[in-house]
């Protein structure tokens, strides 16, 4: 074989060998693009699928949902401090402090708070007592807020109080003094009996409503202990704001003309009732 066959011969062996090689590579080419291709189709079909799945339902904790629920609180009322006293008979009503006590016809001691009508006729409808305990370590003995009651005086003597002690030579009476409390026009005047370490001191109030005269006693005694230093004397006013503090709380019912007759000129026993 020539020289010029034997590169024919070789030409045409490249030639196969390319054309083989360009066979090869288009083939890998193609399996290459259908691989992606298909990759691609069915990458949508796996996510669709994800997709369609149902949701995993949110566990629920019966625990908490089946815990009863918590009982309500108990609410406890708490006592007004104050009672309200109301009369029937006289239409005089009040409030006083719970821990007073509250006396009324023969429980009345008459002797501790004397009347102060320029007249006779006078009766105690009711009497509310301090605590002895009240003042503790001072020469505090008693005190009290009462009504008392005279039918028999015209208005122009309830505006007047009689003497209730004696004046010494040369003394005035003491004048009163017009007070208008809660609506309620009264005449005021203060009386103090006794010795310095035992003494008796009252203020009366009087109101002229209902054809009757009524009177507002704020009564305070002291009781001395000797040269007891542990002893001191008892503060007044401060006693007397709180006796006060009842005296605001009045009132008096005005009556009719058939109630005003049906009463006697001696007044009848108090009729009253507390309100708790």
């Amino acid at each position: 074989m020539t020289d010029a066959a034997s590169r024919v011969r070789f030409s045409g062996k490249l030639r196969v060998a390319a054309l083989s090689g360009l066979l090869i590579g288009s083939f890998v080419a193609v399996g290459c693009s259908k691989t992606d291709s298909q990759s691609s189709e069915t990458q949508p079909s796996a996510n669709q699928m994800t997709l369609n799945q149902p949701a995993m339902p949110t566990p629920v904790n019966t625990a908490a949902a089946t815990t009863a629920p918590s009982a309500p609180k108990k609410v406890v009322k708490k006592r007004p401090t104050t009672v309200k006293y109301s009369d029937q008979t006289y239409g005089v009503s009040f409030l006083y402090p719970r821990q007073y006590s509250l006396k009324s016809g023969a429980d009345i001691d008459s002797a501790s708070g004397l009347m102060d009508f320029v007249q006779p006729g006078g009766v105690t409808a009711v009497s509310v007592e301090v605590p002895k305990d009240s003042y503790p370590g001072t020469d505090f003995a008693a005190a009290f807020f009462r009504v008392n009651i005279n039918k028999s005086l015209t208005e122009a003597e309830c505006g007047q109080f009689g003497p209730s002690q004696p004046l010494l030579p040369g003394q005035d009476a003491v004048q009163p003094a017009h007070l208008a409390l809660g609506g309620l026009e009264m005449e005021e005047i203060e009386t103090i009996s006794g010795e310095e370490t035992n003494q008796a001191d009252t203020k009366y109030y009087h109101l002229f409503q209902n054809g009757a005269c009524y009177e507002f006693a704020l009564g305070l005694s002291t009781e001395g202990t000797g040269d007891d230093e542990t002893i001191s004397p008892v503060n007044r006013e401060k006693v007397f704001q709180r006796l006060g503090t009842i005296l605001a709380s009045v009132k008096v019912k005005p009556q009719t003309a058939p109630e005003l007759a049906a009463g006697s000129a001696t007044a009848p026993a108090a009729q009253g009732s507390v309100v708790k």
